[in-house]
């Protein structure tokens, strides 16, 4: 059989695959990658390339396609295996995403995943998670906490030397997402003090930590208040959740580094959804300019517009 390959014309070898670009897009920085660097990694013509992916997002999307074929574990997860399964699928990620530069971090971003690739592997751990006995909703959130919470810490390895081992963040993290009728610990929330009571609360230590951080010179300090503010989205009471969501809207608007921003309207998205702040508690927002925002990160600030203004 006459193979045409990408270039119309029976009878001669394709010197291109989808194989063989995401092969060479593996070969670098995929978060610095254009597409005429991967044509000369091919050793063919920048149009010849745009043959088989119509952007470098196509080419993004085949690379997603090879990572997440190559982390996802063989096996099925069963009652008796899924913690097991999920302990080694983030295993997996450590090592496959750390291993190509930029790839954790271009996944850490707002973008549009793949939907075939990354679903598969949503759908392959809410089903793991559903092994271990949690309901459909907890399964679906437990994915949300546990793929952010990977996927983020291995963004930031390399750059945040204050990270716990990966080993260690990964048995808290598992720890914490309980599953039906089981009591466990809500997900990435604090040790609680002996006299616990049924309301989620992380304390007044906690809270004083993150409004000190919120409010630090340090763009990077401010940055990982946020990111510990939206793991913890639904441990916070509602005292606390309206202390945070103000501090956030305020530091917002007054915010000149691009990444803490979105990190900003990010922790008041995930705090959002346990709705317990209001409309006045982020009123500030409503100063901040829509085009001051990037572009990739005007769906933050609208979803929070929309949902209280």
């Amino acid at each position: 059989m006459n193979s045409t390959g990408g270039n119309g014309r029976p009878g001669r070898p394709a010197r291109l695959s989808r194989e063989r670009i995401a092969e060479a897009a593996l070969q670098g920085d995929v978060a610095t990658l254009t597409m005429r660097e991967l044509a000369t990694r091919l050793g063919v013509s920048h149009s010849s390339l745009y043959r088989w992916v119509p952007d470098r997002d196509g080419v993004l999307d085949l690379v997603s396609g090879v990572m997440v074929e190559r982390v996802l574990p063989e096996d099925e997860p069963d009652a008796g295996t899924w913690l097991d399964w999920l302990t080694r699928l983030a295993w997996a990620m450590h090592d496959e995403f750390l291993a190509v530069p930029g790839y954790a971090a271009h996944v850490a971003r707002p973008h549009r995943h793949h939907p075939e690739s990354f679903g598969r592997l949503r759908g392959r751990a809410v089903a793991a998670f559903r092994a271990g006995g949690a309901d459909a909703q907890q399964a679906e959130q437990n994915w949300t906490v546990f793929g952010h919470g990977v996927v983020r810490w291995l963004a930031a390895a390399g750059s945040a030397p204050a990270e716990p081992p990966f080993g260690r963040y990964l048995d808290t993290l598992l720890r914490g997402l309980r599953c039906q009728d089981e009591e466990r610990p809500h997900p990435l929330r604090p040790e609680a003090p002996a006299t616990t009571t049924t309301s989620p609360s992380v304390g007044d230590q906690h809270l004083l930590a993150l409004t000190r951080s919120l409010a630090s010179e340090s763009a990077k300090v401010r940055e990982r208040a946020c990111e510990t503010i939206s793991d913890w989205a639904r441990s916070f009471d509602r005292r606390e959740a309206r202390t945070l969501a103000s501090l956030l809207a305020s530091a917002a608007v007054l915010e000149q580094d691009a990444d803490c921003l979105e990190s900003e309207l990010n922790a008041l998205g995930e705090l959002s959804t346990a709705g317990l702040f209001d409309a006045a508690d982020i009123a500030p927002l409503r100063r901040l300019p829509r085009d001051s925002v990037r572009p990739a990160d005007v769906e933050h600030l609208d979803f929070l517009m929309e949902g209280y203004f």
